[in-house]
C-alpha cells in the first residue's frame, strides 16, 4: 500500500509540474495569435530569444528579425510560403490553456 501511494505522490508531482511549466512558456513566448489583417505563417527560432517571422499582411508576406530588443524588417517573399497545420495535440493543449479564446471562437463559428 505504501508503494502504491508513493507511486500516486510521484505522478501527481510530474503532472503538476507539466502545469507549470506549460504556464511558464504560455508566459514568456510571444502571443503568436492570427489575425484576419495579421498572421504569423512561420517563426523559426534562432536562439534563446532570437527569432525569424514571416507574417502576411495585405497578402504580402514578410521576415522579420525579432530579438529583445528590436524588430528589424529583413525581406518581402516573392513567393509565398504556406502556413503550417497546428498538430492535433497542439491545438487540445491550446484549449486547456486558453479556455476563453475556445469559446469565443465557437461563438464566432455560430454567428457565421
Amino acid at each position: 500500500m505504501q508503494n502504491l501511494m508513493s507511486m500516486a505522490m510521484s505522478l501527481a508531482l510530474v503532472i503538476c509540474i507539466i502545469v507549470i511549466l506549460a504556464i511558464l512558456i504560455k508566459k514568456f513566448n510571444p502571443q503568436l495569435t492570427n489575425l484576419d489583417e495579421f498572421k504569423v505563417i512561420r517563426s523559426i527560432p534562432l536562439g534563446s530569444k532570437e527569432r525569424l517571422i514571416v507574417i502576411e499582411i495585405d497578402d504580402k508576406q514578410h521576415l522579420l528579425g525579432v530579438t529583445p530588443h528590436t524588430i528589424n524588417y529583413l525581406y518581402q517573399l516573392e513567393k509565398p510560403l504556406e502556413a503550417k497545420e497546428i498538430p492535433q495535440l497542439a491545438k487540445s493543449f491550446s484549449q486547456l490553456l486558453n479556455p476563453k479564446k475556445t469559446n469565443l471562437q465557437q461563438k464566432n463559428n455560430k454567428n457565421v
